[in-house]
């Protein structure tokens, strides 16, 4: 029993950390995303001198742009293989995908009988026969991989090792060539599987690309399209780029896809720098009858094709680039109630003139660009009075692994708050326009939203100025004060002090104001004495001034003259 009480007061003493530390924002467990497990070992089996294995290591190097290469130099039916294995550190659960990404060329997919990617266990060394391993479930071969490769060039395979339906576990998978025509080579640029990692974050660099042709309307032995330097979109460097060209046949398209770490966010943008193809005008993609934009999750469409005159679901802008004659932004943005994507496939070809090429020169991921509300409504901007101000707050927060910073600069600048609201103070309010920006910016991450302006105006307080006070004499029922205005009042009240309401002195709400002179309603059974009320005026935009006390004095009448006659 005092173990049982130990641990429980252990147990509540770790769940209230927990919770003091997730309200201090320190444990972001919302943040939590997938990353990718990278296979870490390899093994080779082939004949030397009719097969070979090029820098084998670059397929565990846990770099996605470097490949081992595969080859043949003869080919006689099955009998000259080459095989890579590939393993995890540990034993993989049953029922976990594995991808694994591999560059195939266009001329090789017809060949695809000759390419086995079979998961297994049990790797070790024969002094006879070389590395083996024994099956963990079914092979991909033939048509089950014809099924999952578009078109020629790089490519990822994602499946869930079976035995007929059953999962299986596996440490790893091998990747073999054989039976295939003279000279062709496979290449291996890694295998890996997806696990949870708490410190990770859904940052908006891409981390890896796919390029390659796909047949269009001809056969993709006869495609010509190439895609080069294609890293060059991810590498954050805006003055290199990846060049899609259609080549000299003009049916065959060309692909570029940017693979992120993680699934967007509701509502996240994707924004491409590229060649402006006529101009700096978004309508000159016409320019390009089959430039498409598809967003995916895996290998599933997000929403569908964008193209240069038509955007589904998703919509285009363009942004000013960092040089207008030459480059544009083109912006992606998702809907919040879009399924998240992971990945975009940019494709040209289709009927373009030969040689028709096009220049990506980044691909990012960035926060959706913050809606600002007002005082609980959705707007830019909203006047208030002087001395007044707005609570000012996103309406579209992204509710993971985001954070909102306040600034009064469009650019740079300090913080002036951070989170989804935020109330200037009355007092920082001067002028008649002020205008905040509000950003948006993934947790642990570099990438930022555009800032959205938000402007409070501010309507000057209507006043009037008098001089002197007011004399009546008793059993008079008027006094006229004249007075100054200031930013156009409209209406007034007056609110008398107790003695004055004693005397019969009644309150103004709200009356229209005379041009000039005010006159003040007196009781005709007024004592003499002095009087005291508070006035305040407000204007069309029904602001209200400060309250400001006045007087009205109330004479006595003289005595009667007595008058004598002398005789």
């Amino acid at each position: 029993m005092p173990g049982f009480v130990k641990l429980t007061t252990l147990y509540r003493c770790l769940t209230l950390l927990f919770c003091i530390v997730s309200l201090h924002g320190i444990v972001r467990g919302q943040c939590t995303v997938s990353t990718r497990n990278y296979a870490n070992s390899t093994q080779t089996n082939f004949t030397p001198l009719l097969a070979s294995v090029t820098n084998p290591n670059y397929a565990i190097d846990t770099d996605p742009s470097t490949a081992s290469v595969l080859s043949s130099v003869i080919t006689i039916g099955q009998v000259i293989t080459v095989t890579q294995f590939i393993s995890f550190q540990t034993q993989i659960t049953a029922g976990t995908p594995v991808t694994v990404k591999l560059g195939v060329p266009a001329s090789l997919v017809s060949l695809l009988g000759g390419v086995t990617i079979q998961p297994f266990t049990g790797l070790q060394n024969n002094i006879f026969t070389g590395w083996q391993a024994t099956a963990a479930g079914d092979p991909l071969t033939n048509t089950s991989l014809l099924g999952l490769i578009g078109g020629g060039g790089d490519v990822e395979i994602t499946f869930t090792p079976k035995s007929g339906s059953t999962n299986v576990a596996y440490n790893g998978v091998w990747v073999t060539l054989s039976g295939v025509a003279i000279g062709q080579s496979l290449k291996v640029y890694d295998a890996y599987v997806m696990q949870t990692t708490p410190t990770a974050n859904a940052c908006g660099p891409a981390i890896d690309v796919l390029s390659g042709v796909r047949a269009g309307g001809i056969s993709l032995a006869n495609a010509t399209g190439t895609v080069t330097t294609p890293t060059n979109a991810i590498d954050n460097d805006l003055t290199t780029a990846a060049t899609l060209n259609v080549g000299a046949q003009v049916l065959s398209d060309v692909f570029l896809t940017a693979v992120f770490n993680s699934p967007s966010q509701p509502g996240d943008v994707v924004r491409i720098l590229m060649t402006n193809p006529a101009g700096n005008n978004l309508l000159s993609l016409g320019a390009l009858a089959n430039f498409t934009v598809q967003l995916y999750n895996g290998s599933t469409a997000v929403g569908s094709p964008i193209t240069s005159s038509s955007s589904g679901l998703l919509s285009l802008s363009l942004l000013t680039p960092p040089s207008a004659s030459t480059q544009m932004y083109l912006d992606i943005k998702s809907l919040p109630t879009d399924p998240p994507f992971d990945r975009v496939d940019i494709q040209l070809g289709g009927l373009l003139s030969a040689g028709t090429s096009l220049s990506i020169y980044d691909i990012k991921r960035i926060p959706a660009t913050p809606i600002t509300s007002m005082d609980g409504t959705v707007s830019s901007s909203k006047s208030v009075c002087q001395g007044n101000t707005s609570a000012l707050s996103v309406s579209n927060p992204q509710s993971s692994c985001t954070t909102y910073n306040w600034y009064s600069t469009a650019t740079g600048g300090t913080s002036l708050a951070t989170g989804t609201s935020y109330t200037p103070p009355a007092a920082n309010l001067t002028g008649t326009a002020n205008t905040y920006y509000v950003e948006a910016s993934r947790t642990g991450c570099g990438e930022v939203s555009e800032r959205t302006p938000v402007t409070i105006n501010i309507n000057p307080l209507p006043g009037i100025t008098y001089s002197g006070t007011p004399r009546t004499c008793k059993g008079t029922t008027a006094a006229s004060i004249a007075y100054t205005p200031s930013n156009s009042p409209t209406t007034y009240s007056i609110v008398w002090d107790a003695p004055a309401i004693t005397a019969g002195f009644t309150n103004v709400t709200n009356a229209t104001l005379p041009p000039g002179t005010l006159t003040v309603t007196v009781p005709a059974g007024a004592a003499p004495n002095t009087y005291t009320g508070t006035i305040t005026v407000k204007n069309g935009n029904g602001c209200l001034s400060t309250g400001a006390p006045f007087s009205v004095i109330v004479d006595d009448k003289p005595t009667s003259p007595v008058l004598t006659l002398a005789n």
